[in-house]
């Protein structure tokens, strides 16, 4: 599992706009349901306001089936939202994204983390 994390804003389909820690998520074949617990405690911890979660397959050229990818990540935000049930925001698989990011300009803001 790969993923993109900043804290500030992300929107989709310009009408849903969303501030918190943003994690782009991207799934290998070898991700281990392990390993998707493992993350998700991290973010969920991490994260100090609402978590929002992207699939995103385009961080890594080495990708699960789509329908792997999916399973994979409808367990992660599954554990996401077992652990912090109130606030976190799921972005479906497999929708068109046309994406508005912001992130502030600190060194820390932006992170890349390979699970």
């Amino acid at each position: 599992m790969r993923t993109l994390v900043f804290n500030g804003k992300f929107g989709y389909l310009k009408n849903n706009i969303f501030s918190g820690t943003v994690v782009f998520c991207h799934f290998e074949d070898t991700d281990s349901t392990k390993l998707l617990f493992k993350a998700a405690w991290k973010f969920v911890k991490m994260s100090s306001g609402t978590l929002i979660l992207i699939p995103f397959t385009h961080l890594f050229e080495k990708c699960a089936n789509k329908e792997q990818a999916s399973q994979l990540f409808n367990k992660f935000t599954g554990e996401c939202t077992r652990l912090k049930p109130s606030a976190v925001v799921v972005i479906p698989f497999g929708i068109e994204k046309e994406f508005i990011l912001y992130a502030p300009a600190k060194d820390s803001a932006i992170k890349f983390m390979k699970f």
